[in-house]
């Protein structure tokens, strides 16, 4: 009856290890999930340049006329407040292709734990790019709806807490 048991606990103890290192997250999944804020961050990528040319526009052409139908209005305030957007948008746009220009999706050389560590850290850094992006596209969006620009993007957007 004792070699039983042994024999129970020792198939029990190897269930639970193997089982264990089923639940180790494997690099590739994490891979994906890097691709995958990847790809909406590339999106965002889109809107940033859609948002800059219009500003870029505002600032060269436009504020001019709405300059003569608004009184009050401080061209150099507004040229500042569009200065500070684009290079925001600007500096989201680099921090972007400087990751790109770093990450490296191939793993060879590496253990699986060594890959798992590194797009960890890698879905931190582009999961942080997703929220600059964000937070310049929005402050942007927001400014030139004050001047009845709307951005032209794609209404339904992208969900960033999917990931």
């Amino acid at each position: 009856m004792k070699k039983l048991n042994v024999k129970a606990a020792v198939a029990l103890l190897l269930f639970f290890v193997i089982g264990g290192c089923k639940n180790e997250p494997g690099y590739k999944q994490l891979r994906q999930q890097v691709m995958d804020v990847h790809d909406k961050v590339m999106a965002d990528g889109e809107r940033a340049v859609k948002n800059k040319m219009i500003l870029d526009t505002l600032s060269q052409e436009k504020l001019k006329d709405i300059v003569l139908s608004k009184t009050g209005l401080d061209t150099l305030e507004e040229q500042k407040k569009i200065k500070f957007l684009v290079s925001s948008l600007d500096k989201a746009d680099n921090d972007m292709m400087d990751w790109m220009h770093d990450f490296q999706p191939d793993i060879e050389g590496k253990s699986n734990e060594e890959a798992v560590k590194y797009f960890q850290e890698e879905l931190v850094k582009i999961n942080n790019l997703d929220k600059r992006y964000q937070t310049a596209i929005h402050e942007s969006d927001v400014y030139l709806q004050k001047f009845g620009l709307k951005p032209e993007h794609d209404e339904q957007g992208h969900d960033h807490t999917k990931h």
